[in-house]
């Protein structure tokens, strides 16, 4: 009923079943692993400076690759020093362009924060190994791979929170226009029924060449001006005026409700990337199959087989 014959694979004890045996394997994996972080820290980076279809495509392959890699990683070395060692070079790769251009202690923080996630996607990784009779690869990476793509998503949210760092906190002038721009119809519109004499505005105009196009004297706009708050000098544009205003405004911020803004502002970025990639994991998993199955066929890897021995209670 039972099978006791020695010779079975099933209950043969593998001397190597928890020993790395390859240190070529095992430099392979580290290298790409390092390499496609540093990929992925490059084009993230150029993203941000340069968005375009072109940039962003090759960031996402670059992520995906190393997502990949890292999880085969994972299950593929068995030492848990060994493979955090390695985390840990993935980890400044990750975080490479970040460190080269924009360095801060908030940095720091995102760096050893994105560790841990790597870390804990190792140990999950291992655990969720060790507790199957047969290998799911799939399985194990939906335990795993969230963790990996939050390590990634802590560092990409740190590059778009930028503006909101608490030590240089501010609001670009493109955002300001954006938001100003509405006003130069709303204006037109209430000119057309309260005829207030203004026919010509953009907010790229000084107050002089306002006045000088719609005939008004520059003292009436300037009062307007500062009648809601704004002090805006003679030769310097209403956008000029207002993101001064602003940047002002913000300078003077007590350095908790910085933190607040820079909390709430990078909290924002990170549950939309989240999002993104929420879309996607089921592509990941897929990848990661064939990955698998790939280096199985080109015998990179191979499968054992490992007699368990277990104590159990009995009446």
């Amino acid at each position: 009923m039972f099978n006791t014959n020695n010779s079975s694979n099933l209950l043969l004890k593998n001397d190597v079943a928890e020993v790395d045996t390859s240190t070529l394997k095992i430099s392979i994996i580290a290298g790409l692993g390092v390499l496609a972080a540093i990929a992925s820290s490059y084009f993230a980076d150029l993203v941000y400076k340069e968005p375009d279809a072109g940039n962003f495509t090759l960031a996402a392959v670059s992520i995906f690759l190393f997502i990949i890699i890292f999880f085969l990683q994972s299950i593929f070395v068995k030492s848990t020093s060994l493979n955090t060692l390695i985390a840990i070079g993935e980890t400044l790769g990750l975080a490479s362009f970040l460190i080269f251009n924009n360095y801060s202690l908030i940095l720091l923080m995102a760096i050893v924060l994105a560790y841990l996630a790597l870390y804990a996607s190792i140990k999950k990784s291992q655990r969720e190994l060790k507790n199957q009779l047969i290998i799911n690869v799939i399985k194990i990476a939906k335990f795993s791979v969230p963790k990996i793509v939050t390590a990634i998503i802590i560092l990409v949210s740190v590059i778009y929170s930028q503006p909101f760092f608490p030590e240089n906190i501010n609001v670009s002038k493109n955002l300001i226009k954006s938001i100003l721009a509405p006003t130069e119809m709303l204006i037109k519109i209430a000119d057309n029924y309260l005829k207030l004499g203004i026919k010509k505005i953009s907010i790229e105009m000084t107050i002089s060449q306002i006045a000088k196009e719609n005939n008004l004297p520059k003292e009436v706009l300037e009062a307007s001006f500062q009648s809601i708050g704004l002090t805006i000098k003679s030769d310097e544009s209403i956008l000029d005026g207002v993101y001064n205003f602003v940047n002002d405004k913000i300078k003077n911020l007590d350095q908790t409700v910085r933190w607040a803004v820079f909390g709430s502002a990078f909290l924002l970025i990170f549950l939309t990337i989240k999002s993104f990639f929420w879309i996607f994991y089921w592509l990941i998993y897929v990848f990661i199959y064939l990955f698998y199955e790939i280096l199985m066929a080109l015998g990179f890897v191979k499968l054992s087989y490992q007699q368990i021995s277990k104590e159990i209670i009995v009446l």
